[in-house]
């Protein structure tokens, strides 16, 4: 069966490759589409190759086998990218239901909302071929996936350690309305997406005059995780990163 392509370009390979010749191109075509149980060896070896070159451990969870063998039983649940027959990136997405791991629970929804909601499970790229924006097109992708599914709300963690994933996320519409330890007590941002009811945060991209919006916005180093803590506890949710010579500030509003 021929799986149709979501999109395709070229990317940029950052790094040679041992096993090319001398002049070879940089770029190389890649296609994003939807991967199927078959795929799975590819991706534990892509999981491998990413744990290996992690400057901390902290920033990303591994997942086991089984972990991606219980994912494939959801449809269009995991988006790949893959260069000559290469798999470079991929992005799954998980139904919780009323698990205990929904992260709408952290996030305050009420029990109703809970069943609505989808999780941005998690997202990888090659560390050959970052900074080709393969990380937010593979999210915008399974976005659309999760409203044609019918879900209302999108949540999704990041770690304060992974400032560039953070701006991925950011920039596809999620904010931040939680910071907590979750598994093995590291702590992570609680994204969350309302896909009926859009924030306003961006009063830039409304009709409305700055006038009719009364908002405090308050920035703030992604490393005073107290800081960020106390700004959630008062309301305040995190919209924007910028990134500065000696590391980021996080945008609450």
């Amino acid at each position: 069966m021929t799986i149709p392509l979501i999109d395709t370009g070229m990317v940029k390979r950052h790094e040679a490759s041992a096993c090319r010749m001398a002049g070879d191109a940089e770029y190389s075509r890649f296609d994003m589409k939807f991967l199927q149980a078959g795929s799975l060896p590819d991706l534990m070896s892509l999981q491998s190759v990413i744990s290996a070159n992690l400057p901390c451990p902290e920033i990303f969870m591994l997942h086991e086998e089984k972990f991606f063998q219980d994912i494939f039983r959801l449809e269009r649940s995991v988006i790949g990218v893959t260069t000559e027959e290469e798999l470079i990136a991929f992005s799954i997405i998980r139904i919780p239901g009323l698990s205990d791991d929904n992260l709408g629970r952290d996030i305050s929804l009420p029990e109703e909302g809970l069943t609505k909601v989808a999780h941005l499970q998690a997202a990888a790229v090659h560390p050959a071929y970052r900074g080709n924006g393969l990380q937010r097109k593979l999210t915008s992708a399974h976005l659309r996936v999760i409203e044609e599914m019918g879900y209302e709300h999108v949540c999704c963690t990041v770690s304060p350690k992974n400032p560039v994933s953070l701006s991925n996320y950011l920039s596809c519409g999620l904010v931040i309305e939680g910071l907590r330890p979750k598994k093995q007590g590291w702590c992570r941002y609680i994204l969350h997406k309302n896909i009926l009811h859009p924030n306003l945060m961006d009063i830039e991209s409304r009709d409305l005059d700055e006038s009719e919006v009364c908002r405090t916005e308050i920035k703030i180093r992604i490393s005073d995780i107290e800081g960020q803590l106390d700004l959630v506890k008062r309301g305040f949710k995190g919209f924007k990163i910028t990134f500065l010579p000696d590391g980021a500030e996080v945008f609450y509003a």
